[in-house]
């Protein structure tokens, strides 16, 4: 009868912990999407939490601890959304058009995203621990992409290639666009140019009928 309860306390603290650490990590990233990565403070994470700054202590051993904690979580959802989304296709085509639109809708979707993720890539050469958050996430882009590639090949949907090479080249297109959009968005048509590149995509890649 003890264990039972100490079990279900312990459930219940597990619980409670996962719920105040998602409630700081979406802070986190509403505060440094307005104020940047140097700007802010713990104090306002927990205003915008309307948690206690000793809370966030007490989950996180120091401000850059909750920002990897931050960068893990994106990657780890970004990869959710997108494998649910990819589950429910067959074809590779089908795959990396998706993939390409969960990316570029981001910007859209998300705003914050990208400020967030370009405050974090100012730190790469000061911070080896952010650095080594950020080359996970670009391997995680590359591996997913590479994967939908290998199935197209292996399928006989798209020509032979050097797999690796042609992820990094599409990540590039993606990410460059992007960047540039949000530097200036009235550079181009957004949504005419992402567009172009993804038929440019399929077209480099796909077998011919």
């Amino acid at each position: 009868m003890v264990r039972t309860l100490e079990a279900k306390d312990d459930k219940k603290s597990n619980e409670i912990s996962r719920i105040r650490r998602s409630q700081l990590t979406k802070a986190t990233y509403r505060v440094v999407g307005k104020k940047g990565y140097y700007n802010f403070t713990i104090r306002d994470i927990a205003r915008e939490a309307g948690l206690s700054a000793g809370l966030i202590h007490y989950y996180f051993k120091d401000k850059q601890d909750l920002l990897l904690n931050l960068l893990r979580e994106m990657n780890s959802n970004l990869k959710y959304f997108l494998n649910k989304a990819l589950s429910e296709l067959d074809n590779p085509v089908d795959k990396l058009l998706t993939f390409c639109d969960q990316a570029f809708d981001l910007v859209q979707k998300e705003k914050d995203y990208f400020y967030v993720l370009i405050d974090f890539w100012t730190q790469i050469n000061h911070n080896p621990r952010i650095k080594q958050a950020n080359i996970k996430l670009f391997q995680s882009y590359r591996e997913e992409c590479a994967a939908i590639l290998r199935e197209g090949v292996e399928k006989g949907v798209f020509i032979e290639m050097d797999i690796s090479f042609t992820a990094t080249v599409i990540i590039s297109l993606i990410q460059g666009t992007i960047i540039q959009h949000i530097i200036d968005n009235e550079a181009f048509n957004y949504q005419e140019y992402t567009k172009r590149i993804k038929d440019q995509i399929i077209t480099m890649i796909k077998k011919p009928l």
